[in-house]
């Protein structure tokens, strides 16, 4: 089976598969997996990579971290590390080790196994600000179309498509650097805002915006806060989002090319000055857009 099908039958079985189907009784030996993560330890916040190996040829492969369903795809590299998996670790998980539930079908067996996982607290710079009160709330007229902004954004990014466009590693989607990290938490007047959900990198107005990777466009939106804001679907729960442009190059429904031009940047919605602001989105959860550069070079 190709890995595109391959892909597809088992987000398909994984979106109508219940919770109750997964018996440890099933076990069978487990000595004889092999999994390997990318980083060894992950951090809050960030997205991890296991490499895995099951005993035996399987059928069809599937995970379950805590409450979500994880999408397990076939590698290039079959022989050594057949199997890949794509791990949320949210910016509020808890330390310490958590349990990842593998499960794999085989023409005559089930196996279950359970992988302990380490996960590390990581720590994110902060900002203190004083300002004035006007610029610190919004009147009811703003607040409502933020709310609106970011359910529209929100529902975009929790869907689980069985159509899996990506492929190798994701690309920056601009060269510049970076002038803002994920997860910095600001502080107006002593009261915490939302920490950072993306990575702001420098780029004139104008500049060219490339897919970090192939994937379908599933939304254009003018966002009071995000402006011009652009999302790709890369399959499987894998988003990103692309902030503040000046103007869109690609439409809904458009299937774009990994470092296809998809838009222009600029500084539309509520900034300073010209930047771009480039998030990543993994089953839901917000994540630091450099972790999935860093684990791209094993996404082989």
């Amino acid at each position: 089976m190709n890995r595109r099908n391959f892909l597809k039958n088992s987000i398909a079985t994984l979106l109508i598969s219940s919770l109750g189907n997964w018996d440890i009784s099933l076990a069978s030996t487990t000595s004889a997996w092999r999994i390997k993560p990318y980083p060894p330890t992950f951090q809050t916040g960030t997205i991890g990579l296991l490499k895995l190996k099951p005993p035996c040829q399987v059928d069809d492969i599937k995970a379950r971290f805590g409450k979500k369903e994880l999408l397990v795809f076939p590698t290039d590299t079959p022989k050594t590390w057949p199997y890949s998996c794509l791990v949320p670790v949210p910016l509020k998980a808890k330390a310490g080790k958590k349990i990842i539930t593998f499960r794999a079908i085989t023409p005559h067996d089930t196996l279950i196994y359970s992988y302990k996982l380490s996960i590390k607290k990581k720590k994110y710079p902060k900002e203190f600000l004083k300002v004035k009160k006007k610029y610190a709330e919004f009147p009811p007229a703003i607040l409502k179309r933020v709310r609106a902004d970011q359910a529209a954004v929100g529902k975009a990014c929790r869907a689980v498509t069985p159509t899996i466009y990506w492929h190798g590693p994701f690309i920056k989607p601009v060269p510049g650097r970076v002038t803002s990290p994920f997860g910095l938490q600001r502080y107006f007047n002593g009261q915490p805002r939302s920490p950072h959900s993306g990575m702001d990198l420098a780029a004139p107005i104008g500049t060219p915006v490339a897919a970090s990777n192939s994937g379908k466009v599933v939304l254009t939106r003018d966002c009071y806060l995000s402006g011009k804001t652009l999302i790709l679907d890369h399959g499987g729960g894998l988003f990103t989002l692309y902030c503040h442009l000046s103007k869109f190059k690609a439409n809904p429904g458009d299937i774009t090319d990994k470092g296809q031009t998809i838009a222009l940047s600029g500084k539309s919605g509520r900034i300073t000055g010209p930047h771009l602001h480039w998030g990543v989105s993994l089953l839901g959860s917000r994540l630091d857009p450099q972790s999935l550069l860093d684990i791209s070079r094993f996404l082989a």
